[in-house]
C-alpha cells in the first residue's frame, strides 16, 4: 500500500509540475501560425531547452578569450562558454527555414536554430551547426571562433517560446450596439 501511494504521489507531483510548465518547443506549425497572424518573429522571447558549453582548444602565446572561463586541462588551455537552459534570447535574423538567435549582445554572437534534416519526423526547432568546421558533428563557429559543443543529451539544445502566445485564440469580439425606432 505504501508503495503505491509514494507511486500515485510521484505521478501527481509530476503531472502538476508538467502542467505548470509555461514555455513549449518552438516548431514549423507554431512558426506558421505566428506568421499566418503576421507577428514578428523578432519581437518574441525565445529560450533555450537544455544546457550547452561551448569549449575550444586556445594557444597560450596568442590567446584571445571571448568573455569565457580559461581552464587548464592536460597540458592544454581550453577556453569554455556555458549557456544553461532558459536562458532568455532574441531572433536577430529570419531565414525561410531558420532563424538565428542571440543570447548575448554583439556582432556574430548569434545561434542559428532550424529543423534538422536528421531529426526525422520531429519538427522542432534545433540548434543546428550550420558553421561547423572539419568534419566534427558538435562543432559550431561563434563570435568567428571554432568551438566544440558539449551536450548533456544525444541532441543540441532545442529553441522554445512561452505557451501563452500559442494558446491565445484567433477572434473578434463585437459588442452590438442594437437600433431605434424612427
Amino acid at each position: 500500500m505504501k508503495i503505491y501511494l509514494t507511486t500515485l504521489s510521484i505521478f501527481v507531483i509530476t503531472l502538476f509540475l508538467t502542467s505548470c510548465n509555461k514555455k513549449t518547443y518552438f516548431t514549423s506549425e507554431i512558426r506558421n501560425s505566428i506568421e499566418s497572424r503576421n507577428m514578428d518573429l523578432k519581437k518574441l522571447q525565445y529560450f533555450i531547452d537544455n544546457d550547452v558549453v561551448f569549449r575550444r582548444d586556445i594557444n597560450s602565446d596568442t590567446a584571445r578569450i571571448a568573455g569565457g572561463n580559461i581552464v587548464f586541462q592536460n597540458g592544454s588551455y581550453f577556453e569554455t562558454v556555458t549557456l544553461k537552459a532558459n536562458t532568455k534570447g532574441i531572433c536577430t535574423a529570419v531565414y525561410p527555414n531558420r532563424l538565428n538567435i542571440a543570447f548575448e549582445t554583439g556582432d556574430n554572437k548569434y545561434i542559428t536554430f532550424a529543423i534538422p534534416k536528421s531529426m526525422g519526423n520531429s519538427n522542432v526547432y534545433q540548434m543546428i551547426n550550420e558553421d561547423r568546421y572539419g568534419n566534427e558533428t558538435n562543432a559550431i563557429k561563434y563570435d568567428n571562433m571554432a568551438y566544440n559543443l558539449v551536450v548533456k543529451h544525444d541532441y543540441l539544445p532545442r529553441l522554445m517560446i512561452r505557451k501563452r502566445l500559442i494558446e491565445k485564440e484567433d477572434r473578434i469580439d463585437r459588442i452590438m450596439k442594437g437600433r431605434k425606432v424612427k
